[in-house]
């Protein structure tokens, strides 16, 4: 495995440690690796999933650091 492999395992094993609630499907949407297309009409959304496969290891950690630095300015801010 690589180490980026590794650390985003790492990454969705403490989000659902910290969130046993919550379906494997739920934790990688909630952590931004899977995304919706972005909506041209807003006012008619499809939710369609992005297709990821062509994203990097990088691109994905990114998504998922960004996610939890929200998630954690969230719970700050409350």
């Amino acid at each position: 495995m690589k180490k980026k492999h590794k650390k985003i395992v790492e990454y969705i094993s403490a989000f659902l440690n910290e969130n046993p609630d919550q379906r494997f499907g739920q934790a990688i949407f909630n952590l931004k690796i899977n995304e919706f297309l972005k909506e041209e009409d807003l006012m008619n959304p499809k939710y369609q999933l992005r297709d990821i496969y062509g994203d990097s290891d990088e691109e994905i950690l990114h998504r998922i650091e960004s996610q939890i630095k929200w998630f954690k300015k969230q719970n700050n801010d409350q």
